[in-house]
């Protein structure tokens, strides 16, 4: 085993806790929408970001891998930064998602009541990734691209954080949404040569 495969253990036992964490209480959900256990009252605002947090954790794992292409000299602080990254996206969803959405009865008046939380994490992360980005090489860190990608999420975090206006906590979610889906999609040639 390599060092990048080694690392990547523990990174994975980090992700793979966050992704059941947030699929146990989505679960749940879908239990008490159908009647089983206390009301739900699920939005769209708080689905957007779950689905948002859910495909970050997903796409961080894979563009880990980008280290394995670039001539990586592995210390124990980049180890101890990675591991921190994943730790963050493993808070980011349980900030979101509390444990079986156990107290929640409507989940954006829950997710208005915690965003400043959410959003403060949110911006931290961004700011992880981008150090992330620049470890993986110049190159990789500099795209135009990129930090548009970034501007758009930290537009969003500031926004979600300011604004108690529904219609623009759904903009900063969709608009977020939207935007990793499509960079992301791109950036791994999911959607082909645009």
């Amino acid at each position: 085993m390599g060092s990048f495969e080694y690392v990547m253990v523990l990174v994975s036992i980090v992700i793979g806790l966050a992704i059941t964490h947030v699929l146990n209480a989505l679960a749940a959900a879908i239990h008490r929408v159908r009647g089983h256990g206390e009301p739900i009252r699920l939005d769209a605002v708080y689905l957007l970001w779950v689905a948002y947090v859910l495909t970050w954790l997903v796409s961080f794992w894979w563009f880990e891998f980008k280290f394995q292409e670039v001539k990586t000299e592995w210390s124990y602080g980049l180890y101890l930064f990675i591991i921190t990254y994943a730790v963050g996206l493993f808070m980011l969803a349980t900030i979101l998602v509390p444990k079986g959405l156990s107290g929640v009865s409507d989940s954006y008046a829950y997710f208005m009541a915690g965003r400043k939380w959410y959003f403060g994490t949110f911006l931290a992360l961004q700011a992880l990734d981008v150090a992330d980005s620049f470890l993986k090489g110049a190159d990789w860190g500099a795209r135009p691209a990129y930090f548009l990608v970034v501007g758009v999420y930290a537009s969003a975090a500031i926004a979600g954080i300011a604004s108690e206006r529904r219609s623009v906590q759904l903009l900063a979610a969709g608009g977020a949404g939207a935007v990793y889906l499509v960079f992301t999609f791109l950036d791994t040639g999911v959607l082909g040569d645009w």
